[in-house]
């Protein structure tokens, strides 16, 4: 139904979703909808917010996740640095056979800029301090159990990351899939009502929907009944105006200066409060829809008591 596509942002969607149910819920009994239709749809509906939201909580822990691995790889930069100048001060700065001996990649003495390298290079030393305790230094916290552990932790956050790619593309996959079913529902229910509404139907819009045949414009209000109620109020009813969704009600002081609007409303009366007493005023209404205004009442008049 070109009239009413299937919106493809989610947020416009579940927005359609969440009308068109209310919209059923209002009319189910003057239009004879099936009730599997709209079942069908909540339970679609929130099938898909409940995807929605794992994904939002798995995209959150990906975050802690990747947190803790910079976190943890900062350390290691730390660690590394530590060990780098303990064994600088046992041989000298410049690369050697002992620098890669201890596990040095690149034929360099500094810290490796890649991951894969920096994490190669605390299991390396590690070892290399297992087979030479004489060099590890507990002042310079440049040690085989510092390596370990660091390592260790390391490669563990790092292994947590890598799993967690699978889950998070595992809750996106379904997400698609719930939405993709959402749209589904919601356009057999769309569907249903194309066979139950005219093509001009005003009541498309209750359910979030444009009538197919484009909306007819407003007509206009007959004209308004005022009654004093005494203390500066005065109720204003109109009968309801065809294809109107809303109607602006203008007042005045009768003779003098120009209607003014006092309120926009969906309602076909309105009190109006704090007029001035014994003065006459003037009421007319407009009604409107969201193509056009349809020409004001004629104005009627009354003694505010």
């Amino acid at each position: 139904m070109a009239t009413n596509p299937t919106p493809t942002n989610d947020t416009e969607l579940l927005l359609l979703c969440g009308k068109l149910l209310q919209g059923c819920l209002e009319l189910k009994e003057d239009l004879g909808i099936k009730e599997t239709l709209a079942t069908l749809l909540q339970e679609q509906l929130t099938s898909t917010h409940a995807a929605l939201a794992e994904v939002e909580k798995q995209k959150a822990e990906r975050s802690t996740l990747r947190k803790e691995l910079r976190d943890w790889d900062q350390e290691s930069e730390r660690v590394l640095s530590r060990c780098r100048l303990r064994l600088a001060a046992l041989f000298g700065n410049g690369y050697n056979d002992q620098w890669e001996a201890a596990g040095f990649p690149d034929r360099s003495t500094m810290v490796p800029e890649v991951f894969a390298k920096r994490l190669a290079l605390l299991a390396q030393l590690a070892a290399y301090f297992t087979a030479r305790p004489e060099h590890e230094s507990q002042d310079m916290r440049a040690t085989t159990a510092i390596c370990e552990m660091t390592h260790q932790s390391l490669s563990g956050v790092r292994a947590l990351v890598d799993h967690h790619k699978s889950i998070l593309q595992n809750a996106v996959q379904k997400k698609n899939e719930e939405l993709k079913q959402l749209r589904k529902r919601l356009r057999s229910l769309i569907d249903e009502l194309g066979l139950l509404l005219a093509e001009d139907d005003i009541r498309w819009r209750r359910f979030g929907l444009n009538p197919p045949a484009g909306e007819p414009l407003p007509e206009p209000v007959g004209q308004a009944v005022l009654t004093a109620l005494g203390q500066g109020t005065v109720r204003a009813q109109w009968s309801p105006a065809l294809h109107a969704l809303r109607y602006h009600v203008q007042m005045r002081v009768m003779g003098v200066g120009d209607f003014a609007t006092l309120i926009t409303l969906a309602d076909t009366e309105i009190l109006l409060p704090d007029l001035p007493p014994g003065e006459f005023i003037e009421v007319r209404v407009i009604a409107a829809n969201t193509l056009e205004e349809a020409a004001p009442c004629p104005a009627s008049a009354v003694l505010v008591g």
